[in-house]
C-alpha cells in the first residue's frame, strides 16, 4: 500500500531512514525542516504487513526515491504524474529500477562520498576572511552574481527573485559561506539538507576570474573545521568532475558510492 504521510508518521519514518543516513540526507533534512504539512512538500511511504518498503519525498520540483531494496512498485508513477518535476534522483542501484518507467528524462550519474570525523583532524588555518552568509538579500543578490556565471550549475535559468526567496526560505537548513573581493563575492561553499548528524555540501564555485588561488580549498575546509569539529557532524557530497573528486578525497573524504539524478528534458507525455 501507498500512502501520503502525517506528522504523526514522523519517528517511524526518520527510523528507517537513519539506517541509511547519508543516502537519505535530502528525505531526512526535508523532513526535519519542514515536515509533513507544507503546500511544497509531500512524503509517500509504502508497506507491506506494517513494514516500510519505500519512501518518496516531493520538494517543490525536486524528488527523491529510496528504498533499502533494490526495488520500485511502479504504482509510484501515478504519484510522480500528480507533480512538475523537473529533477528525481536516488541512489543509483535503486533508481535503475525507476529509470524504464521514466519518460523524457535524461540521467546524470555522480559520485557519491562522507567524511568520517572520527578519522580527520581539521585544522582551518583561516588565511584570508570568510564570511558567512545571513538572510542579507544584497549579499543574496551577489552570491546570485557568482552562481549564475557557473554554467554547469544553471542558475542563470532561474531568476534572481526566485533564487534570492528560495535562499531565504532555506538558510536554517545549512551554513554557506563565501570570499570576497572588490565587493564581489569570488568563491562559495555552502551545506544543504543539514540533520542531526550530517550535511551535504553543494554550490562549491570560484569565480572564472578568480580561480588559481586556493579559494575554494579555504572555504572546504573551513567549513570542515565548522562542522565536523563544531557541530560534531559529517558532511557528504556528490561529484562527477575527477579534478574535484581528487581534491575532496585529498581532504578527508571517501566513496561510498553512486548517486543518480535524472533530469526532465521534455514536457510530452
Amino acid at each position: 500500500m501507498i500512502r501520503i504521510c502525517t506528522e504523526r508518521d514522523r519517528k517511524w519514518i526518520l527510523d528507517y531512514l537513519y539506517q541509511d543516513a547519508a543516502y537519505n540526507i535530502f528525505i531526512i533534512g526535508d523532513i526535519e525542516h519542514f515536515g509533513f504539512d507544507s503546500d511544497f512538500q509531500q512524503v509517500y511511504v509504502e508497506t507491506e504487513q506494517d513494514e516500510i518498503r519505500a519512501v518518496f519525498l516531493r520538494y517543490r520540483t525536486n524528488a527523491v526515491y529510496y528504498s533499502k531494496e533494490i526495488y520500485f512498485n511502479p504504482e509510484f508513477i501515478k504519484i510522480f504524474k500528480q507533480y512538475e518535476l523537473l529533477f528525481i534522483s536516488g541512489k543509483t542501484e535503486v533508481m535503475k529500477e525507476v529509470y524504464p518507467y521514466l519518460k523524457n528524462y535524461e540521467e546524470k550519474p555522480t559520485y557519491f562520498c562522507s567524511t568520517y570525523k572520527e578519522e580527520l583532524n581539521i585544522d582551518s588555518k583561516q588565511q584570508i576572511k570568510i564570511k558567512k552568509l545571513t538572510a542579507n538579500k544584497d549579499d543574496m543578490n551577489r552570491l546570485y552574481d557568482l552562481l549564475s556565471l557557473i554554467t554547469e550549475f544553471a542558475y542563470s535559468a532561474k531568476d534572481r527573485e526566485t533564487f534570492v526567496e528560495e535562499k531565504i526560505s532555506s538558510i536554517s537548513m545549512g551554513d554557506t559561506y563565501y570570499i570576497e573581493e572588490d565587493g564581489i563575492i569570488v568563491s562559495t561553499v555552502a551545506v544543504t539538507a543539514e540533520t542531526t548528524i550530517n550535511g551535504m555540501v553543494v554550490a562549491v564555485a570560484t569565480h572564472p576570474n578568480y580561480r588559481n588561488k586556493g579559494y575554494a580549498r579555504l572555504l572546504m575546509t573551513h567549513l570542515m573545521d565548522v562542522y565536523l569539529n563544531r557541530k560534531n557532524k559529517d558532511l557528504c557530497l556528490f561529484y562527477d568532475n575527477p579534478k574535484a573528486g581528487r581534491i575532496y578525497i585529498s581532504l578527508g573524504f571517501k566513496p561510498i558510492g553512486t548517486w543518480s539524478m535524472f533530469k526532465k528534458i521534455s514536457d510530452a507525455s
